[in-house]
């Protein structure tokens, strides 16, 4: 249950160092040679349903299920996903021994359960290290993964350090003073610098905290625009020359043409001709057959970029799993959208007075989740990274929370600032230390200023395949298990 406690209290020292504790008391669960697969089932249960609570209000409100199938689909969710505790206890226990001599069965055997078990919502041990700043840095360098591999072998080499080689528990010391020595010079360099790599641009997130009733009344939609267009105008005032207005996610459902390229011609796109752009949620079509749920940049100009299509579609909202195979489905889930994934991340840009292009990649609701969407669109020019979403969805809960700080490691593995523009909050914004420099207060109206680098270089984590990395090592370990079970 420390675990649970650890995502109770997210982005804080005490998640911090709960994270730690919960490590520490896994793997002396794992060492002990009669612990059954049973016992981590259940860990595993409890963690989901205490960590993940909210999701069965999710799952109702969202996906518009009735209670009993919205409880049956909750269930089906922890038992599925606490396999994966399973999958680490039965992998720890089938290393080869060499593994504990050197400390890392149990990193390994994490890495096959995270590799090999689907994870609808991809948590880790190491995103509880949000807080310890110079740590949190290694993300840099391994991603979320890199964290919690070090924080496994440390541990584990203090937990077993009776049957640990003196060369084991140096080397999983260097390693890890290696990685606070680096975080620490990345912090230093950083604050050193401030903003100065690379052009400033003003940007102003906007949260018009519109609640779900009027989100999706038909009668509501011009006055949900209408709010927003006027929060933007104020914070703007006379002129926005050099600025960059966010929207959150579908802010605008009206459905717009995709081919739509002039805000001037469309009577639901925002634009004021004071020099300011707009990057606004909407919902797209681009027939009568595809829906999209997108991401559309206004130019300071009028003109309008070809809009980003959200990826990731969420299920029972955006579309019903399965339903082309069982069309029931549909019935029981009749609330449920049908829209058309897109196929890429993409980079928009927009001018600055000066000449600079600013070059942008949108990320709607829970991409910012996923490491490798961000990254793609690093690789493709991104110099900022911006979460458009709508967390409504999770109410009064921890979730908001939690969704952000998962979302702020797309800020360091990348050294980009990532701007969250959220309906209700978290409306946020994170720089390329993980830190968050300010944010709204859920459920209120409001506009968040902020002034923001665009960064150009690549760290390690977003040049070289890294997940790879840690696919391989997750891939070798399988191959090790398979060896040793064949040999008895």
């Amino acid at each position: 249950m420390v675990h649970v406690a650890a995502w109770s209290t997210p982005g804080s020292p005490l998640c911090a160092a709960l994270g730690w504790s919960a490590i520490v008391l896994f793997i002396s669960a794992l060492s002990i040679p009669t612990t059954r697969l049973k016992r981590f089932f259940v860990a595993g249960c409890l963690t989901y349903i205490g960590g993940f609570y909210w999701l069965y209000s999710t799952i109702k409100d969202f996906g518009g299920f009735p209670t009993l199938a919205a409880i049956a689909i909750f269930l089906l969710f922890v038992a599925g996903s606490a396999i994966q505790f399973v999958i680490w206890a039965f992998s720890f226990h089938h290393l080869p021994s060499w593994m504990s001599t050197a400390g890392l069965r149990a990193a390994v055997a994490w890495l096959i359960a995270h590799h090999f078990w689907i994870k609808i919502f991809p948590w880790d041990f190491g995103h509880t290290q949000l807080a310890f700043t110079p740590f949190a840095q290694v993300a840099q360098l391994g991603g979320v993964t890199g964290i919690t591999f070090l924080m496994m072998w440390a541990s584990e080499v203090f937990v077993a350090r009776k049957t640990t080689t003196l060369l084991a528990k140096t080397a999983a010391i260097l390693a890890l003073g290696g990685g606070l020595m680096f975080g620490k010079v990345t912090e230093l360099s950083f604050n050193d610098t401030g903003t100065s790599r690379g052009a400033s641009l003003q940007t102003y997130l906007v949260q018009g905290n519109v609640s779900l009733h009027h989100k999706h009344d038909v009668t509501y939609f011009t006055v949900n625009r209408e709010q927003y267009l006027t929060l933007s105008a104020k914070a703007l005032g006379h002129s926005g020359l050099d600025s960059l207005v966010v929207w959150p996610e579908s802010t605008i459902t009206d459905f717009v043409p995709a081919s739509t390229r002039d805000a001037t011609t469309s009577k639901v796109l925002p634009f004021l001709n004071n020099g300011s752009a707009f990057l606004v949620g909407a919902l797209t079509y681009s027939s009568r057959t595809d829906y999209h749920n997108s991401s559309v940049l206004v130019r300071p100009d009028g003109s309008v970029a070809e809009p980003y299509h959200k990826m990731i579609l969420m299920p029972f909202g955006e579309y019903t799993p399965l339903a082309s195979l069982l069309p029931f489905l549909k019935d029981i889930n009749a609330t449920a959208g049908q829209f058309t994934a897109g196929v890429a991340p993409a980079v928009l840009s927009f001018p600055l007075s000066s000449g600079t292009e600013v070059r942008l990649s949108p990320l709607i609701c829970y991409e910012d989740i996923v490491p490798s969407i961000a990254r793609d669109a690093v690789n493709k020019g991104a110099q900022l990274l911006i979460n458009q979403t709508n967390d409504a969805w999770f109410g009064d809960t921890v979730a908001p929370y939690q969704h952000h700080i998962i979302a702020a490691f797309r800020a360091i593995e990348n050294d980009r600032y990532l701007l969250r523009s959220t309906n209700t909050g978290l409306t946020a914004a994170v720089d390329p230390l993980g830190r968050t420099l300010a944010s709204l207060l859920p459920y209120t109206e409001g506009i968040l200023p902020i002034q923001v680098s665009l960064r150009s270089t690549q760290t390690i984590f977003s040049h070289f395949p890294v997940p790879i990395i840690w696919l391989i090592a997750a891939a070798f370990g399988v191959i090790a298990i398979l060896r040793r079970a064949t040999k008895k």
